[in-house]
């Protein structure tokens, strides 16, 4: 299976973009995700729950979008949910979704309402065939990539950084 990396500008309405992000910037925070045991937890993470209302709601915003525009994943459940909150200038470390071939999906939304430039950082950043391919964190934009390349978050110059990820696994995994 060949890795793929799909970006979707503008994918919610802009009330319910400012709803996310909103919802992000108010979030219950703890410490760190911890993606690999040999590495130290990094930024802070906020565990979506199906089961309470708001979080089902917020998730539901997400998964109506996916659904519409990537209809082959209908076969694909969601089996996580989270926000990522980073500190400016936080590093965060490469890491993989999934092992190696399995058939799994991440989606990641960068839920900050501004943006200033290349020179802010807060790009996702992708090694694939020995070169590094960062997507810069543009406001309102859904990023989908096969779940075990790796990848990390770099951090905002100025600001904390807001992503949700939604992963998913093909329905008979």
């Amino acid at each position: 299976m060949k890795p793929s990396i799909v970006c979707v500008d503008r994918s919610l309405t802009p009330d319910d973009f400012k709803a996310v992000s909103e919802f992000a910037m108010d979030a219950a925070y703890t410490y760190g995700e911890q993606d690999e045991d040999r590495q130290k937890p990094t930024g802070m993470v906020c565990e979506l729950d199906p089961e309470c209302d708001e979080d089902d709601e917020i998730v539901g915003i997400f998964e109506s979008v996916i659904y519409n525009k990537f209809p082959e994943l209908q076969e694909y459940k969601l089996y996580r949910a989270y926000i990522n909150c980073f500190a400016p200038k936080e590093t965060a470390n490469f890491h993989k979704d999934c092992d190696d071939g399995e058939d799994q999906i991440t989606f990641i939304f960068y839920a900050n309402p501004t943006y200033n430039g290349l020179n802010e950082g807060g790009c996702t950043e992708f090694y694939l065939d020995d070169r590094i391919i960062g997507v810069p964190p543009v406001p309102n934009t859904l990023l989908k990539f096969t779940s075990w390349v790796t990848h990390r978050a770099t951090p905002l110059n100025s600001d904390h950084r807001f992503t949700y990820a939604l992963k998913y696994c093909r329905e008979n995994n």
